[in-house]
């Protein structure tokens, strides 16, 4: 072999070993948290001569719940606001931490929400106003706010 193809070789071999060293590394504490039951399993002395297989407790067993997220759009068609956000329980009520994007005279949103019942209001050029589309309300700190529920 020549010494151009040793070198690719060599090359090739440090990518591949780069590829599998470093995301085990990087990703060590998630790997345990996902995988915390394979450290749990008891261990027994046995005799040399029997072999037994531990499982892990039922509990571990069965999969950790996950919550069902949803796709929800926020649109208001506002043409003559210069800027629109929105702020809710699912952003801590911080309007700046979540603008929408104007198309044309429509302002929109769209976020990940898990299942269920969701308060907000739209800031429309400093002011908070309700959502004109949502016809359901309540009240956060006495104050009348729209209801989403996400189903």
């Amino acid at each position: 072999m020549n010494v151009e193809k040793k070198i690719m070789l060599l090359a090739a071999a440090l990518v591949l070993i780069l590829l599998v060293s470093v995301p085990s590394v990087l990703f060590q504490d998630a790997f345990k948290k996902y995988f915390s039951f394979l450290y749990s399993w008891d261990v027994a002395v046995k005799p040399v001569n029997s072999v037994t297989i531990s499982a892990p407790p039922r509990d571990y067993v069965s999969k950790l719940p996950q919550p069902e997220l949803r796709f929800v759009e926020f649109s208001l068609k506002m043409p003559k606001a210069r800027s629109v956000k929105l702020a809710g329980d699912f952003n801590k009520w911080n309007a700046d931490k979540l603008p929408l994007s104007k198309n044309g005279s429509r302002w929109k949103t769209i976020l990940t929400l898990p299942v269920g019942s969701y308060k907000y209001l739209y800031k429309i050029d400093g002011k908070f106003v309700l959502d004109p589309l949502n016809p359901k309300t309540t009240y956060h700190n006495s104050r009348k706010v729209s209801l989403l529920i996400v189903k």
